[in-house]
This record gives C-alpha cells, sequence and structure tokens, in this order.
C-alpha cells in the first residue's frame, strides 16, 4: 500500500451525467481458482504477489481511491487527495471452519456456504465507520480455503467509477501484473511488463455530448421527467444516505438467483432455425437469440405472477395506484431495456474508446404488447422479437450515445424515479451481456478461473448474459426474480429443454 499512497497524484475526476444514475449501484463479481496441486508446498496464488500487484493497477485506477463528493452545483466529482485517500477495503484471509474447495464446488458454488461476512452485502455501495459515513469505493475479498485447493476473490466496485468493460479490465491489468512478477528476473529483462492505456477523464469525451433529446426513447424521458416528490426527495439525499434507503427497499423483498447453461450448439441450431424467418439482409446473432428467448421465458413468468397477485383485493388496489403515478392509464406495456455497450459502434471516430473506463454501456429499451408472451415461442415469434432486439442494438449508435449524454448531464438525478414500482410498467425485463468481456482472461500465474458469475447485487428482473468457461463452451444465464417468478421460469418446458444444468439459490 505505502508503494501506491507515495507515488499517487493528487487529482480530481468530475462524473458525468449517467455516472450519477450510477451512484447507487455497484459491480459485484466473483472469481473461482482451483489449485491442481493441493500437495504442493508452494503457497497457491501468493498472498505477497497478489497484494503488491493489486497496489500497481491501482496507481492505473486511481479513481478507484478517492471520495465522492458534490459540490455546490449538484455535479458529483472523485477526489483523491494523496494526503486523505479512500483506500479501497483489501482483505485475504484464510477460511475457517475447514471450508473446503472441493466441499464449495459440490454445493455448485454457493455462496450461502461462506462465512456470513462474505456473502456479499455490498451489492448497494455501504457507508463505513460510525461518524464518517462515506462510502467505500470498492472491495477486494481473497479467501483462502483450507485444503489449499483453490482461492476464492469477490470483487466490487462503485458503478459510478467504472463500467463492467471498465471493472473487467482492472482485474485483468491486476492479474496481468502478478503474473508477470512471478516470471523469472531473465524473462522479465526480456519481456517488461507491457504498457496500458486507461482513460478516466470524463471531459476526454465531453465533445461527444448533444443537446438534442428528440430522437431518445419515450420510455427513458419518461422515466427520468422527475415530477414526483419521492424522486426529487431521494434526489436531495447524499449518495450514502440514498444508499443506506436503497438497501433497506431492495433487502425487503425477497428474490432468488438462479444460472442456467445452454451450450454452444444447442444455441447455434436455435439460431440458424430463427434466420430463416429474418428479413432479407439481416443476420441474427447468438445474442439477439438468447435475449429474445429469454424476454419471452421471464416475462411470462412475471405476468402469471401479477395474474395470480391480482386476484387479491389488496394487490389489487395497489396496481391501480401504482399505474396512476405511471400516468399510463392502466395499460400493460412489457417494458425490455438492454445494456449496450457504445465503446464498438464508436470506434470508428473515437479509437481512444476502447481506453475509456468510465460508463460507456448505456440502456437502450424497447415497450413491447402483452401478446407477445401469450404465444408459444416458435422460431417466427422468436424472429419477430429478435429482429426487434438486433434494431434496438443497431439504433445504439454514436449519436443516441450523445443525446442521452447531454440529457442526463442537465438533471442527472431525475433517474431515481427509476428506483421504484411507481415508475416501472407492469412487466418489466433489464437484460445486460457480457459475452464480449474478457472475464476468463483473468490469470494470476495459476491459470484461468473455474467460474466466473455475478455477486450479490440489487438489480431484481434482471438477467446477465455470462461466458461460460472456455472448456465447456456456451453461455450461462444468471436470472433475479421473486421465488413465484422463478418458479414459473424452471416449470417452462420449453426453456429448459434449452439448458443442460441449472442452479438455483435464495
Amino acid at each position: 500500500m505505502d508503494s501506491f499512497t507515495s507515488s499517487v497524484n493528487s487529482q480530481v475526476i468530475y462524473l458525468d451525467g449517467y455516472d450519477t444514475t450510477c451512484s447507487t449501484l455497484s459491480i459485484p463479481l466473483c472469481y473461482w481458482y482451483k489449485n491442481d496441486s493441493p500437495s504442493s508446498a508452494n503457497e497457491f496464488m501468493p498472498a505477497k504477489v497478489l497484494e503488491e500487484a493489486f497496489y500497481k493497477a491501482l496507481l492505473e485506477f486511481p479513481i478507484l481511491a478517492g471520495y465522492i463528493r458534490t459540490n455546490s452545483y449538484s455535479r458529483m466529482y472523485i477526489d483523491v487527495n494523496k494526503d486523505n485517500l479512500n483506500m479501497p477495503v483489501y482483505t485475504d484471509t484464510t477460511a475457517c471452519c475447514n471450508l473446503t474447495y472441493s466441499a464449495m464446488s459440490d454445493a455448485g458454488f454457493d455462496l450461502r456456504k461462506l462465512p456470513i461476512n462474505l456473502r456479499g452485502k455490498y451489492g448497494v455501495p455501504v457507508s463505513v465507520g460510525l461518524f464518517n459515513r462515506q462510502i467505500k469505493p470498492a472491495f477486494f475479498h481473497i479467501l483462502r480455503f483450507k485444503d489449499n485447493g483453490g482461492v476464492f476473490i469477490y470483487a466490487s466496485v462503485l458503478h459510478c467509477l467504472v463500467d463492467g468493460y471498465g471493472f473487467v479490465s482492472f482485474m485483468n491489468r491486476w492479474a496481468e501484473i502478478a503474473k508477470w512478477m512471478q516470471q523469472p528476473e531473465g524473462v522479465k529483462e526480456k519481456q517488461p511488463l507491457p504498457t496500458r492505456k486507461y482513460i478516466h477523464d470524463r471531459l476526454a469525451f465531453a465533445d461527444m455530448r448533444s443537446d438534442e433529446t428528440n430522437a431518445l426513447d419515450s420510455k427513458l424521458v419518461n422515466c427520468s421527467s422527475g415530477r414526483d416528490f419521492y424522486s426529487k426527495w431521494l434526489a436531495s439525499r447524499p449518495t450514502s444516505g440514498r444508499s443506506r434507503i436503497l438497501k433497506g427497499y431492495l433487502e425487503s423483498r425477497k428474490y432468488v438467483l438462479s444460472t442456467f447453461h445452454i451450450p454452444s450448439k444447442t444455441l447455434e441450431d436455435l439460431r440458424d432455425s430463427v434466420q430463416k424467418h429474418a428479413p432479407a439482409g439481416v443476420k441474427y446473432s447468438i445474442n439477439d437469440i438468447i435475449t429474445a428467448y429469454i424476454s419471452i421465458v421471464c416475462m411470462k413468468a412475471e405476468k402469471k405472477e401479477l395474474d395470480d397477485e391480482s386476484k387479491k383485493p389488496l394487490s389489487r388496489v395497489l396496481r391501480m395506484v401504482n399505474a396512476y403515478a405511471r400516468q399510463s392509464k392502466g395499460q400493460r406495456k412489457l417494458d425490455l431495456e438492454m445494456a449496450v455497450n457504445i465503446r464498438p459502434r464508436v470506434k470508428e471516430s473515437r479509437p481512444d474508446a476502447k481506453d475509456y473506463m468510465g460508463n460507456m454501456a448505456f440502456g437502450k429499451g424497447i415497450e413491447l404488447s402483452t401478446d407477445i408472451v401469450d404465444v408459444e415461442p416458435t422460431d417466427e415469434v422468436l424472429s419477430v422479437l429478435a429482429l426487434k432486439i438486433h434494431e434496438l442494438v443497431k439504433s445504439a449508435d454514436e449519436k443516441y450515445y450523445s443525446q442521452l449524454k447531454g440529457f442526463l448531464e442537465r438533471k442527472p438525478d431525475n433517474y431515481l424515479r427509476k428506483l421504484f414500482g411507481a415508475s416501472r410498467s407492469n412487466y418489466s425485463l433489464l437484460v445486460s451481456s457480457h459475452t464480449s468481456f474478457p472475464h476468463y482472461n483473468v490469470d494470476f500465474g495459476a491459470g484461468i478461473p473455474a467460474l466466473v458469475h455475478k455477486g450479490p447485487h440489487t438489480t431484481n428482473e434482471v438477467v446477465y448474459v455470462m461466458p461460460a468457461h472456455p472448456s465447456i463452451g456456451g453461455y450461462v444465464i444468471e436470472t433475479k426474480f421473486s421465488p413465484a417468478a422463478t418458479t414459473n421460469i424452471i416449470q417452462n418446458s420449453d426453456w429448459m429443454k434449452l439448458v443442460d444444468k441449472f442452479d438455483s439459490f435464495s
């Protein structure tokens, strides 16, 4: 740590409007590493190496060591003061109670088997200290298992500092440095540590902001109109206060995490079948197909749950109030929102976008008719929805990015309406794909992870599409829904025919 604190430069990094919308969220990731030689006397993934490499990587990500501040114009910024740093929490411990890697593997890597302080209570940024209510920017906990059988790394970082791409870039840089440090001196002399470029300055992309908003999604504008009292009240709260309110609200609701693995060939065959119904000149991607299919499955599950609930008198009254608050006149709509990484779409005009670590994965949404959940997911039906998704992703271009940035820059706190039910449609779903992120490149010198998955998080009615281990291939679909909706998903026989492995955790 001393090498970092003595070398880091003091700086102020102003956040943009979209960063501000992520100020109450974290990105949690879990990495599991298996030791294939547990009987070896050598320490697996040496603690000293990992710690030293961590602080070397942190020098290239100083934004992870600053305090969140707000100026008199309600503009958020990160204050990196070398004389008053807000260091990430970094812990390296050995498991107690004879907890072994093999036991965790046999339990499907169920996080509930871990010590209670490691079950991931950091889905919402939390304040540290009784009197100092400042939020910690990041948490990194390395857990070493008793049998020397492996290592578990829990990592969580504030979403306003980096997006998923930026966070995985940090993890890969940390691992790259650690792996290089363990090379023989002769090798290191011949092959120096590669230099990398990471851009954290939001002003570097300030010229991509537009004041035009006419092309923005009407759903996004409506959700961010900020006309209600509670969003304005939340916006007036300090970030730590917002986090505590949101954390209490979300923890009061019961949700189930589930994972489904689908083999590559299954998805390729499905895509080829659906492709026959595509318009001329349109070629569906695997992501188009899997997003279309899981959207129908999850929205069917939500519809069934809500239809069952609506039979209860109190629920019917609350639903009517909810509809009035949305000014939707009680109409049922399906909101499908996707997180689209803009970087590949601006690479021609801004090749440096690949080096930008700030938030560049923007929400892009469409409203669907409830009819889509009342039919079976035939190839024709999947093609209709896959085409909408294909066009949605294609429309997330540089113009959209600049308009959205300009819109959120003017009143960034208005997004808070979206955090509570009165701003949501009857059925809503967020789909975020991590398939292009190099999660399985995070090699600290002992091989790639045996498994990478999202940690406990506060986003509900959400689907994460993760890459599976390279030796297995395919995709891992992670869902978070209520117990009733989760049961409906599992009971969908068409969906489960695609799945070859399934786990569910409360």
